[in-house]
């Protein structure tokens, strides 16, 4: 089994609860982490044959990107969900930091997991 993590990666997305706070595009850290099982028998250096870590990472972005989600925790719910049947990828962990609420309220952080 393999473990892949893509950390902190840059998104800007419309995403909150009121209107004024999905009027602009906040950026967003997103961390994913998710394992996958590969035959060792095979060529593992064939991308055909291991998981292609740009297409998920274009993937996530453009679903962020695109994403009527008001909230973390419900963005969080159907990219799991996407990311899974999409790449057949398992143990999905994402974590997304709003790094500008984190600032307006003094904090390193401000972030939700799943």
């Amino acid at each position: 089994m393999f473990k892949v993590e893509i950390k902190n990666l840059s998104i800007k997305a419309n995403i909150g609860i009121t209107d004024k706070e999905r009027a602009k595009k906040q950026l967003l850290k997103v961390t994913l982490s998710f394992n996958y099982f590969v035959n060792n028998s095979l060529n593992l250096n064939n991308i055909e044959n291991v998981k292609d870590y740009s297409s998920i990472t274009k993937y996530l972005k453009e679903k962020i990107t695109n994403s009527n989600s008001h909230t973390l925790e419900n963005l969080i719910i159907k990219l799991s969900k996407d990311l899974e049947k999409k790449f057949k990828i398992k143990d999905i962990k994402i974590k997304i930091n709003k790094t500008a609420v984190a600032k307006k309220y003094g904090a390193d952080s401000v972030s939700v997991s799943n």
